[in-house]
C-alpha cells in the first residue's frame, strides 16, 4: 500500500507533502543546477520546503526567493528562527570560518530577535508569510513562553500561519504544550522537528510518543544520515574516507558495524523491493505510526526520483521490525573525540531527563 503523499500538519489546516524537501547545504553547486533539482522536487510532489536563516547565512532563503518567483502558491515554506551570528547574546551553538570570515552562531530567542528573523526571512524569500515557523534551537537564557508568545503575535499579524519547535528536549516540549493547553485545535504548536532515522532513535523513548499523543506533526531531519543509509556507503570506500573528514559517523569505531548493518539488513530488503537502500530508509520512516515526515535533500534529479519512490515502496511489518532491530543494536558514538568530562556531563543530563519523565509519568 502506498504512503499518502500529502497530509495535514498536526491538527492544523496546513497540508504538506509527507516527504519534505530539505534545502540546506546546496550552496557548493551552481544556481542553475540547484534550480533544476528544486524544480524536480516540486514536480515529484515534494512541495513542502524546509529552510532557515542559518542555511548558508541567509543565502539559501535568498536562492529560494529567486527560484520560486511566480509560483509561491505551489509550495509550503517551512522555516525557523532563533539563531543569529551578528550579536553577543546567547549560548554559542557553533563557530566556523567561511570565505575567510569567522562566524559564531548563537541561540537567540528574544522576542525582538525572533521578529527580526521572520521579517528578514520574508524579504529573502520574497513572500508575505511563512507557512510554518519553528524555534530552531531553544535559547535557554530566555523563557520559552516569551519566544512562543512572539510567534503567536506574528501569527496574529499574518506573517506566519503556524508555529512549531525544533531540537527541544522532553521537558521543553512539555513546556510548549502547557503554554497552549487552552488553545483551540490547530492553534497550538503544530510540529516537532528533530533528528530521527533508522539509526537515530533516541526520541522514540520520549518526544515522539509525546508528539503523537498531542497530535503534532513530526518532521525528521537527517533521515539518511548523510548518505550512510545508502548503497554507496557499502560500495564506495573513497567516498567514505572523504566523508569521514567531517562526519564522525564515517569513522572508527562506527563505520565497520554500520557498514555491516547496511549490507546485511538494509540492502537485502531494498533488493527484494527493487529500489535503492536509501528509498527503503525513507519508506521505513513513512511507515511509522507517529505522523513522521522525513526532510530529505537531493543533489541531483536522480536523487529526487529515488526519494519520491519511497511513497510507492510498501514495507511489510516484518521487514520494518527487522530493520528496526538491526539498527537499534548498533552502538554509535557521535562524538568519538569527546573527553571523559564531556561524556560524564552528557550522561548526567540524560539521567536527569529520564528522572523528569518518570516523575511526570507517576503524577498522571
Amino acid at each position: 500500500m502506498s504512503a499518502p503523499r500529502r497530509a495535514r500538519l498536526g491538527e492544523t489546516d496546513l497540508e504538506v507533502s509527507t516527504l519534505v524537501f530539505g534545502s540546506m547545504g546546496r550552496r557548493r553547486r551552481d544556481e542553475a543546477s540547484r534550480a533544476r533539482v528544486l524544480d524536480a522536487a516540486i514536480e515529484a510532489g515534494l512541495t513542502s520546503i524546509d529552510t532557515a536563516p542559518l542555511y548558508d547565512f541567509g543565502e539559501v532563503e535568498a536562492f529560494l526567493g529567486r527560484a520560486l518567483a511566480g509560483r509561491r502558491n505551489r509550495v509550503e515554506l517551512l522555516s525557523k528562527v532563533g539563531l543569529r551570528w551578528d550579536g553577543a547574546h546567547g549560548e554559542v551553538l557553533f563557530s566556523l570560518e567561511q570565505a575567510g570570515k569567522q562566524r559564531t552562531v548563537r541561540r537567540d530567542s528574544r522576542p525582538a530577535s525572533i521578529r527580526r528573523d521572520v521579517e528578514e526571512s520574508l524579504a529573502r524569500l520574497r513572500t508575505d508569510h511563512l507557512d510554518l515557523c519553528q524555534i530552531h534551537h531553544p535559547d535557554r537564557r530566555i523563557p520559552l513562553e516569551d519566544a512562543l508568545g512572539e510567534l503567536v503575535r506574528l501569527r496574529d499579524e499574518g506573517k506566519i500561519r503556524h508555529l512549531g519547535v525544533s531540537n527541544v528536549e522532553d521537558r521543553e516540549l512539555a513546556t510548549c504544550l502547557a503554554f497552549f493547553r487552552d488553545a483551540a485545535p490547530g492553534r497550538g504548536i503544530a510540529s516537532l522537528q528533530l533528528h530521527y532515522s533508522l539509526l537515530e532513535r533516541g526520541a522514540e523513548a520520549d518526544r515522539i510518543p509525546t508528539a503523537h499523543a498531542s497530535a503534532l506533526g513530526v518532521l525528521a531531519y537527517t533521515p539518511l544520515e548523510g548518505g550512510a543509509l545508502s548503497d554507496r556507503f557499502v560500495r564506495d570506500a573513497g567516498w567514505r574516507r572523504e566523508r569521514s573528514e567531517s562526519d564522525p559517523l564515517f569513522r572508527a569505531p562506527n563505520v565497520g558495524p554500520l557498514r555491516a548493518a547496511v549490507a546485511d539488513a538494509l540492502i537485502p530488503v531494498a533488493r527484494d523491493l527493487g529500489v535503492p537502500a536509501s528509498t527503503v530508509a525513507l519508506a521505513w520512516l513513512l511507515a511509522r505510526p507517529q505522523r513522521v515526515m522525513p526532510i530529505v535533500g537531493a543533489s541531483s534529479e536522480g536523487h529526487v526520483r529515488e526519494h519520491a519512490a519511497a511513497w510507492d515502496t510498501p514495507l511489510e511489518n516484518t521487514a520494518a521490525e527487522s530493520l528496526a532491530e538491526a539498527f537499534a543494536a548498533l552502538k554509535i558514538d557521535r562524538n568519538p573525540n569527546a573527553t571523559f568530562t564531556t561524556r560524564l556531563r552528557n550522561k548526567i543530563r540524560r539521567l536527569l531527563e529520564r528522572g523528569s519523565r518518570l516523575r511526570r509519568g507517576s503524577a498522571r
